[in-house]
């Protein structure tokens, strides 16, 4: 990502992943325009435009992004419902309805990366041309197939 170039009308959704083994298996999902700009706020804290809940508990690595929608209200819908899959109409069927496993799985990266998978099949986000960008090879190896299927 270091040599990145700045293309114009990018909207991204991310999910980030704690490295700090006090917070292992903590996860983050927002939207950027700029990745790597993204990436250094989330890592340097809430006082250099980090967001408050990722402040203190990083380092952050970016484990995926997904790009290519069509203006910033899709990719902030998409990055809404993926952050609030019980809350989101077209999400409530995946999500588990026993309150004590919600809050267990609320953070976890197979969870979210499983309401991901659900959520590229259906409408209204099935017909946009979305890329999914795995940025850590770990990762990619271990959840691609829970992605992808």
């Amino acid at each position: 990502m270091e040599n990145s170039e700045v293309i114009e009308h990018f909207y991204g959704v991310y999910l980030l992943y704690s490295m700090n083994p006090q917070f292992k298996g903590r996860i983050y999902v927002g939207f950027t325009v700029d990745p790597c700009r993204r990436l250094k706020e989330h890592n340097a804290g809430k006082e250099h435009k980090g967001a408050r809940k990722t402040s203190d508990k990083g380092p952050w690595n970016m484990v995926l992004i997904i790009h290519g929608f069509l203006n910033k209200t899709s990719a902030l819908r998409f990055e809404w419902a993926w952050q609030h899959p019980h809350k989101s109409r077209r999400l409530k069927h995946i999500y588990v309805s026993n309150a004590k496993k919600k809050l267990q799985q609320k953070r976890k990266i197979r969870f979210h990366l499983s309401v991901l998978s659900e959520m590229l099949k259906i409408g209204p986000w099935c017909r946009l041309p979305l890329t999914i960008r795995w940025l850590d090879y770990e990762f990619y190896e271990e959840y691609y197939s829970l992605v992808a299927s």
